[in-house]
């Protein structure tokens, strides 16, 4: 069920921020509200700090989520939101398949969102892309119609634009900050389509060397 984020008043430490921000990003990766072992993979990934840090930071998971401003309902047990399903391929692109039936062979990340809350046990985004790389992927094995805001030429050219101008290895932090001045495609948009921040920096960057040695 997704959460609502509510706005925090407290006053929180530089590195505090940095770990706030990053559950933030993994929730509005995934829409809903992180758990650990969810946060975990994508940190990894993108190099934000570990779970077993911010829970040092802030005391426990929960108390680091409400400071992120993801609401925590008491009777919840811990145990119980860490556990996650495990979705083979056959029954994600069976979901998909139901989907079509439901609403068109158009699809859209939001709107397959908005289908799931009424669907028993559809896999999430973050599990369908856990099993396919990509979101983009994921709707191809499926024969549906992605439709999506930017084309994967529109995303690769921002990139690229990016990387020429702050510099290889661009973080997730600088593309983000970057993207906001320049009003390119967001980070959601490139991670829906490469599958991960790691993905989509390699396959520019080994664009961009190989033109370079075919210019050379």
């Amino acid at each position: 069920m997704k959460q609502r984020v509510l706005t925090s008043q407290q006053a929180f430490t530089e590195e505090q921020m940095e770990m706030i921000e990053a559950i933030r990003a993994v929730g509005e990766l995934i829409q809903d509200r992180p758990r650990r072992t969810i946060y975990r993979r994508y940190a990894v990934v993108h190099g934000w700090p570990l779970p077993e840090n911010i829970i040092r930071q802030f005391g426990s998971w929960p108390e680091a989520l409400s400071a992120a401003g993801f609401e925590w309902h008491i009777d919840q047990q811990p145990e119980e939101l860490e556990r996650a399903p495990k979705y083979t391929k056959d029954e994600i692109l069976k979901s998909f398949h139901r989907y079509a039936k439901d609403v068109g062979s158009t699809i859209t990340l939001k709107k397959y969102q908005i289908w799931r809350k009424s669907v028993h046990h559809a896999p999430s985004h973050y599990h369908i892309v856990k099993m396919f790389g990509s979101w983009h992927d994921a709707c191809t094995a499926a024969g549906l119609e992605a439709s999506v805001t930017y084309s994967k030429a529109e995303l690769a050219a921002s990139l690229r634009q990016a990387i020429e101008e702050v510099g290889f290895s661009l973080s997730f932090e600088a593309y983000r900050e970057w993207a906001k001045r320049n009003n390119k495609p967001s980070t959601k948009a490139l991670l829906h389509r490469y599958g991960s921040w790691s993905a989509a920096i390699h396959a520019i960057e080994s664009e961009i060397r190989m033109s370079n040695q075919q210019a050379q």
